[in-house]
């Protein structure tokens, strides 16, 4: 069985959307090979999605996106 996460990040504008997408996407190259990872942006919103056979391999990869999409929300805050 497949576990597949999908998580959606509702930005403030495009420009953060867009920002989030290039701070996140390197960090996700090198995934293992029974694992699939995408995304998509559409103006203001952003969906990661990922899959794997590896249950709790698929939970880490969503758990540092999140973690990841976090710190980025408190750098972009401290800039604003």
């Amino acid at each position: 069985m497949t576990l597949t996460v999908e998580i959606t990040f509702e930005c403030p504008g495009e420009r953060e959307a867009a920002s989030l997408e290039a701070a996140l996407r390197p960090d996700n190259k090198s995934i293992p090979k029974d694992q699939s990872f995408s995304s998509e942006r559409s103006g203001s919103t952003l969906r990661f999605r990922m899959s794997s056979p590896r249950h709790a391999s698929c939970i880490s990869s969503a758990l540092s996106l999140l973690s990841d999409a976090r710190l980025f929300q408190e750098v972009w805050s401290a800039a604003s």
